[in-house]
């Protein structure tokens, strides 16, 4: 008899992970761009909607658990400067690739926090 096999993501809590992600990223969206940068708070909670989706997909469920931590976080920084400066260009706000880059670092310190927890409690601990 064949034995099952067992799907790496299987230990995954994909809500769970969502929320704590929303909990890093839109903060500091609204802190960054909406109080600092004069973006309006609808405009910066779209943003941050579409990055947080985004980086899910990318980076926690694809380059995390084969490539490990430092590789998603950069992966992390990389889309999170180009999914919020090419928002901001799209909804108008010119000259936004400092404010995008500050916001994309600053969640990837948290990125990095963020990505060990996921390791170590719900991939095998390979790269933590």
């Amino acid at each position: 008899m064949e034995e099952a096999k067992v799907n790496e993501n299987s230990n995954v809590n994909h809500g769970r992970n969502i929320f704590m992600k929303a909990l890093l990223i839109l903060p500091v969206v609204w802190i960054v761009l909406s109080v600092f940068n004069d973006v309006s708070f609808g405009d910066s909670t779209i943003l941050g909607i579409a990055l947080l989706i985004i980086s899910y997909l990318a980076g926690d469920m694809m380059i995390l658990p084969k490539m490990g931590n430092m590789s998603a976080t950069i992966g992390d920084l990389l889309v999170g400067t180009l999914v919020l400066w090419g928002g901001l260009n799209l909804l108008g706000y010119t000259e936004a690739l400092g404010e995008a880059f500050l916001s994309a670092a600053i969640i990837c310190v948290g990125e990095y926090f963020l990505h060990s927890w996921i390791l170590k409690t719900q991939f095998s601990n390979k790269y933590v």
